[in-house]
C-alpha cells in the first residue's frame, strides 16, 4: 500500500489550499487596505475619526468604470477556476481517505477473523487432547477391570471344582459311614443273641462255638482282643477318616467280672468309653484317651479315637 505517499499528497493539497486562500482574501481586500493606509498616513498624529471617508464608502467611484469591470471579470474567472480545482482535489482526497479507511477496515476484519479461527483451533485441540486423555484412562481402567474379572472367573471355576471334589468326598464318606453303621448294628445284634443264649444255657458246646464265631467277627484288626472271658464286652466300629459314632449298648451287666473288664486299661479307675483306631479296642477312659497315643492292649499307635456313650 502507498500510505506514506497518500499522506504526502494530502499534506501537499492542504498547503496549496492555504496558499490560495490568502491570495483570495488579499485580492478582495486590497482597495480597502490602501484606503485605510492612506487615511492612517494622513491622520497618524490625529485621533481617528469615526466617520468613513467617501473613498472608503464607495471605492468604485474613484476608478473608471471600464477598469473596474475588467478587474472584476478577471477576478471572477480566476476564483471560479481555483474553486473547481480545489473542490476536485478535496473530493479526490476524500475518496482516497474513504478507500484507505475501507482497506484498513477490511484488513483489520481479516486479521480478527484469522485470530479468532486460530484461537478456535487451539481451544478445539486442547479439548480434544483432554477428551483423548480421559478416554485413554477409561480404557486402561476397563482393561484392568477385565483382567480382574478374568481372574475372578478363574478363581470361581477352581472353587467350583474344589467344591465338587469335597462334595464327592463327603458322599463317599457318608456311604462308608452308612456301611459301617449297618455292620455295627449287625454285630451288636449278634452280641445280643449271644448274651441271650448264654443267660438261658441252651446247649453248652454249641453255645461256646457260636460265641467263638461271634467273637471272631468283632475281634481287633490287629489280631488281638481282650482275655478269654471278653465275650460279653461291647465292640464298635469307627467310621472312615476319624468319624465319631455314638452307640448305645443295652448289655445287661450283672456280674462284677464284666464290670472290671470294662474299666480303663491305663488307669483302671473309670469305665472305658474311648474306642481306639485302627485297632478298635474300647480300652481307655475319656481322660486317658486324650493323653495316651498307643493302645494299652496291643501297643498299636493311635490314629483316631471315638467316644462311646454307654447305658447300663
Amino acid at each position: 500500500m502507498q500510505d506514506p505517499e497518500f499522506f504526502r499528497e494530502f499534506i501537499a493539497s492542504l498547503n496549496i489550499m492555504e496558499t490560495l486562500l490568502p491570495m483570495y482574501n488579499s485580492a478582495m481586500m486590497t482597495p480597502a487596505n490602501t484606503a485605510m493606509k492612506s487615511d492612517s498616513g494622513l491622520t497618524h498624529a490625529l485621533p481617528v475619526s469615526r466617520k468613513r471617508s467617501r473613498d472608503s464608502i464607495h471605492p468604485l467611484i474613484s476608478f473608471p468604470n471600464g477598469q473596474i469591470q475588467n478587474q472584476n471579470s478577471n477576478h471572477c474567472g480566476s476564483f471560479t477556476f481555483l474553486g473547481e480545482d480545489i473542490s476536485l482535489q478535496v473530493q479526490q482526497q476524500q475518496l482516497e481517505v474513504h478507500r484507505f479507511i475501507a482497506q484498513h477496515t477490511e484488513r483489520v476484519r481479516l486479521e480478527v477473523e484469522e485470530r479468532r479461527k486460530r484461537y478456535s483451533r487451539r481451544i478445539i485441540a486442547a479439548v480434544e487432547e483432554g477428551i483423548a486423555n480421559r478416554l485413554r484412562a477409561k480404557e486402561e481402567e476397563i482393561e484392568k477391570i477385565g483382567k480382574l474379572n478374568l481372574a475372578l472367573e478363574e478363581r470361581l471355576k477352581s472353587l467350583c471344582v474344589e467344591n465338587q471334589i469335597w462334595r464327592n468326598l463327603a458322599q463317599t464318606n457318608e456311604a462308608t459311614a452308612n456301611a459301617l453303621r449297618s455292620n455295627l448294628e449287625h454285630v451288636l445284634a449278634q452280641v445280643n443273641n449271644e448274651q441271650h443264649h448264654a443267660n438261658y444255657g441252651a446247649g453248652g458246646g454249641a453255645l461256646d462255638a457260636d460265641a467263638a464265631a461271634m467273637t471272631d467277627d468283632a475281634e481287633s484288626c490287629c489280631g488281638s482282643n481282650y482275655a478269654a472271658g471278653d465275650d460279653d464286652d461291647m465292640r464298635t466300629l469307627a467310621a472312615f477318616g476319624g468319624e465319631r459314632e455314638v452307640v448305645k449298648d443295652k448289655v445287661d451287666d450283672e456280674d462284677c467280672t464284666s464290670k472290671n473288664q470294662r474299666l480303663c486299661r491305663h488307669c483302671g479307675k473309670v469305665e472305658a468309653r474311648v474306642l481306639l483306631l485302627p485297632c478298635r479296642h474300647l480300652c481307655l477312659c475319656t481322660v486317658c484317651g486324650s493323653s495316651v497315643h498307643t493302645c494299652p492292649v496291643c501297643n498299636t499307635p493311635k490314629n483316631a479315637s471315638v467316644h462311646v456313650i454307654m447305658s447300663s
